[in-house]
């Protein structure tokens, strides 16, 4: 568990002690809400990360919105209340996801090593036309944050109108190798209204880092691009996919250091997916639990430090005890092309916003995925053997069904929701 101080921070911090509030005051007709599970479940989640203050707000995670903003507000108020306010949430049912990240293109100059695009039919991209439609929508939903993802979103001339096409009412994040992105940029998208960078930092050896990359000068363009974020005011985030040997080799600790030498606010370190480039070595590069363990005991110890970047190990956000697997439940991915999946790996396509509204699209996804995951959903279908390296991608809404149902059904919800309920571990 993290330090006291950190949790203290959060908890007290009067926007959060509204956000509580809020919810007491939704749930509390539901005779199975209870004041002390809400505040035990409030302190143990405070107690998870570490809290960042960043201008006049805290960040407590990454994959939710800072604290106060009108897009913290959202992510209560885009719980599908149909059954009562405390069904939808201990349920994970949803009007609106949480997250949604756009590869607003398929374009790269870069051959990423874990590339998971690799082997997708090449897209006729949303015109800008198209994007901030699909913006607009994703708005009037209730989703919190949008981030902007590729192939590389800095290739796409009219990034800057789509960054200022996202409102107060959600906040939005660029994800990028760092390619072109000047300080002049930096400072343009932040008074747009651009909260968060991650920045691609695989490895702290600028030759390794190149030679993962697939581009001479991977590395320069990266450590180039935190500065400048961090110059311009923006929350910066390095993001590094780690191999199975990440700790043993001291790969990770070495990142971790230089991302703190370059001024993030945050590292969000990220394991290999068994798609794209991948899938004919994914045993190779895959992590096994017992690595996942270690890499989750790692950022806890971390994160006890008072110096240094926030430590973000996205296995252990999904884990079975905290929040599971929220694809196509709390999160989703919009392609290059329009078409809405549960996340960038999975490779199940549930229609396209060119034929119909994404507000459909995600109805239509959240109903047949059903609820949080206490697996992630990828790795059951590749340990399944649902899909391998010959598999069409996207697999059409028409043939999504015969792949969902071979997937084990939740008969029991992630930590966080049980806890919500009084189930004591």
């Amino acid at each position: 568990m993290m330090n006291v101080r950190d949790r203290v921070k959060l908890l007290f911090c009067p926007a959060a002690i509204r956000l509580f509030i809020k919810s007491y005051v939704m749930f509390r007709k539901d005779p199975r809400c209870s004041f002390a599970n809400l505040l035990r479940s409030a302190w143990r989640s405070a107690g998870e990360e570490k809290v960042v203050p960043f201008e006049d707000k805290l960040v407590y995670s990454s994959f939710l919105p800072p604290i106060p903003s009108k897009a913290a507000d959202r992510v209560l108020d885009a719980m599908d209340t149909s059954h009562g306010a405390f069904d939808g949430q201990v349920s994970g049912r949803r009007r609106a996801p949480i997250s949604i990240y756009i590869a607003i293109t398929d374009r790269c100059p870069y051959r990423c090593v874990h590339c998971s695009a690799v082997g997708r039919p090449p897209a006729q991209e949303l015109t800008t036309e198209e994007m901030k439609r699909v913006l607009a929508d994703l708005q009037d939903m209730g989703t919190a944050i949008i981030g902007f993802t590729g192939g590389e979103p800095m290739v796409r001339s009219d990034l800057l109108d789509l960054i200022a096409a996202i409102d107060e009412r959600s906040v939005s994040f660029l994800f990028t190798s760092g390619y072109d992105l000047t300080l002049e940029k930096a400072r343009a998208f932040k008074k747009a209204g651009l909260f968060a960078v991650g920045i691609s930092l695989d490895d702290a050896d600028p030759k390794r880092m190149d030679n993962l990359r697939g581009r001479e000068g991977a590395f320069d363009a990266a450590t180039a691009a935190v500065k400048v974020c961090r110059e311009a005011g923006l929350y910066t985030m390095t993001q590094t996919v780690v191999e199975p040997d990440a700790l043993r080799t001291g790969h990770l600790q070495k990142v971790i250091e230089l991302s703190k030498t370059l001024g993030a606010h945050e590292v969000r370190v990220l394991e290999d997916m068994p798609t794209g480039r991948l899938v004919a070595i994914a045993k190779d590069r895959i992590l096994t639990q017992a690595e996942r363990d270690e890499l989750c005991a790692f950022s806890v110890a971390m994160n006890k430090k008072k110096e240094g970047p926030k430590i973000s190990v996205f296995a252990y956000t999904e884990d079975k005890n905290r929040f599971g697997c929220g694809a196509g439940t709390q999160h989703s991915y919009l392609d290059a092309a329009g078409n809405l999946y549960p996340c960038d790996f999975v490779p199940l396509s549930f229609g396209n916003v060119r034929e119909r509204p994404i507000s459909e699209l995600w109805r239509a996804m959240h109903r047949r995925i059903g609820v949080p995951r206490q697996q992630c959903m990828i790795m059951e279908m590749y340990t399944k053997k649902l899909f391998d390296s010959t598999t069409t991608f996207p697999i059409p809404p028409e043939a999504v069904d015969p792949y969902l149902e071979k997937l084990d059904v939740m008969t029991q919800m992630p930590g966080y929701y049980r806890r919500l309920l009084g189930v004591r571990e």
